[in-house]
């Protein structure tokens, strides 16, 4: 078996390849602190952001917002997979995100979003595609959580459907798309009466999604 390494404490690990990982024949989610988050957000800056604006995607695949793809994979540098830092997470400075204790997230594959009783027409209880889940979760004392989810699919067309799904669950699920700006994501009231705020982008046959949720605050 491959080696596996993290980003733990300034202590750098390779992680084995997608294509290793799917060569078992299993969906893992693992939860990776990472360092150097200030780097990946740079890169992920130019990365292509796909269903997340009006009137666009519509589950063809397109891409939505004008935008120039990467020619590297903006989620996985230097064969290590990235994912947000505290600091980096949506509404840090009002929130102040702290890690959880717990180092496996569970697995959530697309198009599970929010709490369990928040959206819970998005718990489609179909059968995931194949894929490769990595994810990474925060709380707040003020009342809040957070997560991200960095999946690799098998092919584009996959994880571009996987995206269309989502649109439509997070439409079902109440909340109203905001794309003006760099950084376009989706929010409003759930049916527990929770704030959701998400963000989606894909490059390729990986898709990041973050998430804040609080109860009764934007």
């Amino acid at each position: 078996m491959a080696e596996v390494e993290e980003l733990l404490d300034d202590v750098t690990v390779r992680m084995p390849s997608g294509a290793e990982l799917r060569a078992r024949g299993e969906r893992r989610t693992v939860r990776r602190r990472v360092a150097g988050g200030a780097a990946f957000a740079v890169v992920v800056a130019g990365a292509v952001t796909w269903g997340v604006a009006s009137g666009g995607g519509g589950g063809d695949g397109t891409e939505v917002r004008p935008a120039a793809t990467p020619t590297k994979n903006p989620f996985k540098v230097g064969g290590v997979v990235r994912l947000l830092s505290p600091e980096l997470m949506p509404q840090a400075t009002k929130w102040h995100w702290k890690s959880m204790e717990e180092e496996v997230m569970v697995d959530l594959p697309l198009p599970k979003v929010g709490r369990d009783d928040s959206c819970p027409g998005s718990d489609v209880g179909r059968k995931a595609p194949s894929q490769v889940q990595y994810g990474t979760e925060y709380y707040s004392d003020k009342g809040a959580n957070a997560r991200q989810r960095v999946t690799e699919y098998d092919s584009e067309s996959v994880a571009a459907d996987e995206v269309s799904r989502l649109r439509d669950a997070l439409t079902q699920c109440g909340l109203r798309e905001h794309a003006e700006g760099a950084d376009p994501y989706w929010s409003g009231t759930t049916e527990s009466s929770s704030r959701l705020r998400v963000s989606v982008e894909r490059w390729r046959d990986w898709v990041s999604v973050v998430e804040v949720e609080a109860e009764g605050r934007d």
